[in-house]
């Protein structure tokens, strides 16, 4: 990602998987609850319709530049036993 060697197409499947998940959010009080109390303690008010607005204006650079900020934290391995 941080390179940018994903397609436009994968962008796009990530859009539609992300406000798919944002789009659930009204479908159950305690995640509504959860949504706007995370908007509260943010400081900051989008209605969840404007939140998936918003996902849906970003671009490819955007995500390219926020991707070269992120360091890996933790490496973890699994096995199987």
């Amino acid at each position: 990602m941080k390179q940018g060697k994903y397609t436009q197409e994968d962008l796009i499947n990530a859009k539609t998987l992300i406000i798919s998940s944002v789009d659930s959010i009204s479908s159950e009080q305690d995640t509504q609850i959860t949504y706007y109390y995370g908007q509260e303690l943010s400081d900051t008010f989008a209605t969840v319709e404007e939140y998936a607005q918003n996902i849906e204006k970003v671009t490819k650079q955007e995500v390219q530049n926020l991707a070269n900020t992120v360091e890996i934290n933790t490496i973890y391995f699994l096995k199987n036993e």
